[in-house]
């Protein structure tokens, strides 16, 4: 195990998730974070410095040998110009990629996306085609590209590359957290259908498998990230709504329907009132994400958690017990 372990992107959602569990578990005798944000939270151990990493790392933040996390990224989609997705996140992987080569790094363990593949109702497993239907989707995939160089060029390192599903857990504050808000306040209505595959995963999982990956003896690496079991929408919304009591939605209506409504709201945040409403995210409420983690399954990884446990690690320790 590297003596130093370095978390670009620190601050993050999945970020302070890692950090939390590098400190728990003594993988590394030093730990670093660097992200442009002010952490939320300061753990002991943790060396946190304030950067941009679309700009050079400094070379003394690393160490021969270091595991580098790579995750920081723009992933919000919509959200975004489509110039931001790419500057973000390949220019990122560059640096993190050029840090990697002056520090001689071990190890590189970068978070991509499922986006790389694109929507599916079959389960895309490691080999499948990756068609991203959007420019979140394509920079990750061109940061994958852009590392697997990197490991060509340095065949005693180690790279590994996850796909992860949507992520949830405490302080998510993204697609799950505006999910519990819209049937906190009862108005949720599903978009066509109620069993849309929307491919999910645990944060505190997603780390385990990191550390299960790393661990693997093999050099290079790539895997998908979600709950082997394909959650429909309908399964998320119930379970969502069985452990905070919220009322049990039924509505649904035609998307063309539902996308007309939104224009309204589009128009509010091209000048500068944002709302959240997009019909981006409406229409990947119709859509299936469905991705099989197909690696994982095969190298005898065990999931922790069910969707159910899942959410009640996150409702236990939300405020009022209701995930917002």
């Amino acid at each position: 195990m590297s003596n130093l372990g370095i978390v670009v992107g620190g601050s993050g959602f999945i970020g302070r998730h890692l950090l939390r569990r590098l400190t728990s578990s003594h993988r590394h005798k030093s730990v670093v974070s660097i992200d442009i944000a002010e952490p939320k939270e300061r753990l002991p151990g943790v060396t946190y410095i304030q950067a941009d990493a679309r700009k050079p790392l400094q070379a003394e933040w690393g160490g021969a040998g270091s595991t580098i996390y790579h995750l920081a990224a723009v992933c919000t989609f919509p959200g975004y110009d489509v110039a931001d997705y790419y500057e973000t996140n390949i220019t990122t992987s560059q640096r993190v990629i050029d840090f990697a080569e002056v520090t001689k790094a071990g190890t590189i363990v970068f978070t991509s996306s499922m986006a790389v593949y694109g929507p599916s109702e079959k389960g895309r497993i490691e080999t499948s085609a990756v068609r991203p239907a959007n420019a979140y989707g394509h920079s990750k995939l061109l940061a994958e590209e852009l590392l697997n160089s990197w490991r060509r060029r340095n065949p005693e390192a180690k790279l590994v590359v996850v796909r992860p599903a949507v992520i949830f857990g405490e302080g998510e504050g993204g697609n799950y957290t505006r999910l519990a808000r819209a049937l906190a306040r009862g108005y949720f209505v599903y978009v066509g259908r109620k069993n849309t595959i929307k491919s999910c995963g645990y944060v505190e999982d997603l780390i385990e498998s990191l550390f299960f990956a790393i661990d693997n003896p093999e050099r290079s690496i790539l895997y998908n990230f979600a709950y082997p079991h394909p959650y429909k929408l309908r399964e998320i919304v119930e379970s969502f709504c069985h452990l905070a009591g919220f009322r049990k939605p039924t509505l649904s209506l035609p998307s063309f329907l539902i996308s007309a409504a939104a224009l309204p709201f589009e128009v509010l945040n091209a000048i500068g009132l944002r709302n959240g409403i997009h019909r981006d995210r409406i229409r990947k409420l119709h859509e299936s994400t469905h991705i099989t983690p197909k690696w994982l399954m095969e190298n005898g990884f065990l999931f922790k958690t069910t969707l159910e446990v899942a959410l009640e690690r996150w409702r236990s320790a939300s405020p009022q017990k209701r995930f917002l």
